[in-house]
């Protein structure tokens, strides 16, 4: 097995676990064989032939994984969909989700950063970059943050629940 994690008890997950790890430690070799067709607005699943039933189902497996608590497993996964279609918020945000679960913040915080930059009003991401900021000390980026998932939370009815949660961050 190529990854660091136990095999799976599911021969099926576990294949996808290994390909996802497989993918990434691949990544750089296709950078650089690809970097043209990169730098033309190509993703890394384009090239290698991936679709949009390819990403439903890792993204599946990811979910079902973090659903799980099984976050050592749910993470290659859900970085192999954010490398392979870095151009979906909710594998940006799952990414974040896993790698803030395992207590790696500032890599947590990177993944809702990239997920806002695709999607500036994905209150979670704000929230959630808000608790890892503050775990990591930065107080002052928490409150931002935190103010930002507010203000999305006041601006869409979807979010309340994470307005009222930021605002008590902020007290």
């Amino acid at each position: 097995m190529s990854h660091s994690v136990s095999a799976h008890p599911d021969p099926v997950i576990d294949g996808v676990v290994t390909a996802a790890c497989r993918s990434l430690a691949g990544m750089s070799a296709l950078v650089d064989q690809c970097s043209t067709e990169l730098n033309a607005g190509h993703s890394a699943g384009d090239l290698r032939g991936m679709n949009t039933r390819d990403y439903e189902a890792l993204y599946a497996v990811a979910l079902k994984l973090y659903d799980a608590a099984d976050y050592e497993r749910a993470l290659p996964v859900s970085l192999a969909l954010v490398a392979h279609e870095a151009r979906s918020v909710n594998y940006s945000y799952l990414a974040g989700l896993c790698l803030q679960k395992l207590k790696r913040h500032r890599e947590a915080a990177v993944m809702y950063l990239l997920a806002l930059g695709q999607d500036a009003t994905h209150a979670p991401s704000a929230f959630r970059m808000g608790e890892c900021c503050a775990a990591l000390g930065e107080d002052e980026a928490a409150q931002q943050a935190y103010e930002h998932a507010v203000a999305l939370g006041r601006a869409d009815e979807r979010y309340v629940h994470l307005q009222h949660a930021a605002l008590a961050r902020l007290n």
